[in-house]
């Protein structure tokens, strides 16, 4: 089965996008789309709100066009509309830091944290402690790119940033790969600049410059054809020395002004690098169309030296590539300036380049110096400095703009185009997705829908109706059983004077209990044995009623039985001895007793273990 989705980079002055196939687990991108948007003129100096409405009718209008409806979809925005913070905490418990993190995010930040949606990532790190990343995002662009994609039945897989989908780039090529150390990617592209720290294979820190190339590029966008390799072609080329005929005029004042801004950002990222107490064993990579256009020396970045020396190597074989392609021949033509002839060889090695480059700065330095001997003395010539402002330098094809040749996209989406379908993955800092689209799925079926709320109403009402009526049936029969109750407890209760079925149905069972216990007792009074009542009067009996005799204490317990009293003489003691051991009670049982004089006779007492 054929799946078709899309992952698209929407910028201020550009949104690109790249459309992948999947057929049987395998991804192939099928097409690669830019489109700039239209901007007069006399708007080059205001800045764009990107979430105006114009933003929005920009996005459709791609969206149209393309013809991107009922599939699935991933974003990814420039980090410069993302807000990067991290904050640590002396606990681990994701819990605890989640419920934490709304509090101290108020702290953070200027804006409400109610206007922002935010993903987090949580780090455990030694000694008890935690680091929580966090990336926000204003709710209002994320609800306009929700009702977009709503109208057109497209469904969201992912909505990143560029600076986070770059470092999950860096990790996919690098799974298995040790990363304890601390790596940076650099990212000097068209649209931003920014730098991303990368410590253990996590990412500690994305820095963002702010910059006027993406203001200064809006005037090249207006005046000229929209492609990049015409682009990097001229501004390869252009050097600040005069009477220069290999750049065109019109486009001198941009890329001077792309230089200055370039010069800058290598300042910064120098600063940058040494607060971060860059190392020599450090990893610097670069990425985005200016990447190649400047070098770390391990001390600073510098902008390369203009002319770069594979600009007419990389202009050869664009013209090449543009005549293998016919379509787009013309197209071109217009902004690629003539060079040297097609059939020449072209150096594919490091060596081959460096002798290339040499032969051209030679060859430049004699055509400069003889246009100078007509206007200037000698002495006036200062090839000193002409020499080493362009000294021949070290060229690798990978991070020369050689590598741009095959590079359609100006923004981020050229860097990212060979790991495009992990970007429609959802991930833990993920600004927004959608599980399940069942708002697409309505609208999409709107009639099945429709035909189906309605039929289940139906039966609802029906079904509701067959028990309305068995209920009111069931009422009539309790009501004709409670008259017929009624009448028949009255007999039985004939001056009660209650109403309610419930209270004269007590009124019998109190009735029927008395009635009851009653009975009960009075059969159990017929059955009563008085058993220590003869037991008493077999003990009466062989008292001797003339002998001096008094009983102090009587007990009898289903254990034991004590009698204690006072007794005139031994003997009489020793009778009524044995009469007790003459009692059915008392027979063969064990007899214990004890007895002392005194002036009134013995006193004796009688225990019996029963």
């Amino acid at each position: 089965m054929e799946n078709i989705f899309y992952l698209v980079y929407i910028h201020n002055n550009f949104i690109e996008g790249i459309t992948l196939n999947k057929n049987n687990n395998n991804i192939n991108i099928t097409n690669d789309i830019y489109d700039f948007k239209n901007t007069n003129i006399g708007e080059l100096d205001k800045k764009i709100d990107l979430s105006s409405n114009y933003w929005g009718e920009h996005l459709e209008y791609f969206l149209d066009f393309q013809k991107w409806r009922d599939h699935p979809i991933a974003f990814i925005l420039p980090s410069e509309e993302i807000i990067f913070r991290k904050i640590r905490f002396p606990f681990q418990d994701r819990k605890k830091v989640e419920q934490a993190l709304p509090y101290e995010l108020e702290e953070e930040l200027i804006i409400n944290l109610s206007e922002c949606t935010y993903s987090t990532k949580v780090q455990t790190l030694h000694e008890q402690k935690s680091d929580a990343l966090i990336l926000l995002i204003g709710n209002e662009r994320l609800k306009n790119i929700q009702k977009i994609c709503l109208d057109r039945d497209l469904l969201i897989r992912n909505v990143d940033s560029s600076a986070y989908a770059l470092f999950r780039s860096k990790i996919f090529n690098n799974s298995s790969k040790d990363m304890s150390e601390v790596f940076f990617q650099v990212y000097l592209g068209s649209d931003e600049a920014f730098v991303n720290t990368i410590k253990g294979g996590h990412l500690d820190e994305i820095k963002i410059f702010p910059n006027r190339i993406t203001e200064i590029l809006q005037e090249y966008y207006t005046e000229n054809e929209k492609s990049l390799p015409a682009f990097l072609t001229n501004f390869s080329r252009y050097t600040d020395r005069k009477n220069q005929s290999n750049v065109i005029s019109k486009n001198a004042k941009i890329f001077h002004q792309l230089k200055i801004e370039l010069q800058w950002l290598c300042s910064q990222l120098t600063l940058h690098l040494r607060i971060k107490n860059f190392k020599p064993e450090n990893e610097i990579e670069t990425y985005g169309i200016f990447g190649p256009l400047v070098k770390w020396d391990g001390l600073i970045f510098r902008e390369r030296s203009f002319p770069l020396p594979e600009s007419e190597t990389f202009a050869d074989r664009i013209k090449n590539k543009l005549i293998k392609n016919e379509s787009s021949e013309i197209k071109l033509k217009k902004d690629i300036p003539d060079s040297e002839e097609i059939k020449k060889p072209h150096p594919n090695t490091l060596q081959e380049l460096m002798e290339e480059a040499k032969h051209r700065e030679e060859s430049n330095e004699k055509t400069l110096l003889n246009d100078n001997e007509s206007n200037t003395k000698p002495s006036e010539i200062n090839i000193k400095n002409f020499n080493s402002k362009h000294s021949l330098e070290s060229i690798d094809p990978k991070t020369s703009i050689l590598s741009m040749i095959e590079r359609k996209h100006w923004g981020i989406l050229g860097d990212l185009r060979n790991q495009a379908e992990i970007f429609l993955e959802p991930h833990i800092l993920s600004l927004f997705y959608e599980r399940t689209p069942w708002r697409r799925l309505l609208r999409k079926n709107k009639v099945k829908f429709s035909f189906a709320v309605s039929f289940f109403i139906i039966i609802t009402l029906s079904f509701g109706w067959e028990k309305y009526t068995k209920y009111n049936q069931l009422k009539k029969e309790v009501n004709r059983a409670k008259f017929l109750i009624k009448s028949e407890i009255r007999r039985a209760l004939p001056g009660t004077q209650s109403t309610r079925v419930d209270q004269i149905l007590k009124e019998l069972s109190e009735k029927i209990n008395n009635r009851k216990d009653a009975i009960k007792a009075s059969k159990k009074f017929e059955k009563r044995e008085y058993k220590n009542l003869n037991f008493l009067k077999n003990l009466s009996q062989i008292l001797d009623k003339e002998a001096p005799f008094q009983i102090d204490s009587l007990e009898l317990a289903p254990e034991r039985f004590s009698i204690s009293g006072t007794i005139d003489t031994y003997d009489r003691l020793q009778i009524f001895k044995k009469k007790l051991e003459g009692i059915n009670e008392f027979y063969g049982k064990r007899i214990l007793e004890s007895n002392r004089k005194s002036p009134n006779g013995i006193v004796f007492r009688i225990l019996i273990e029963l």
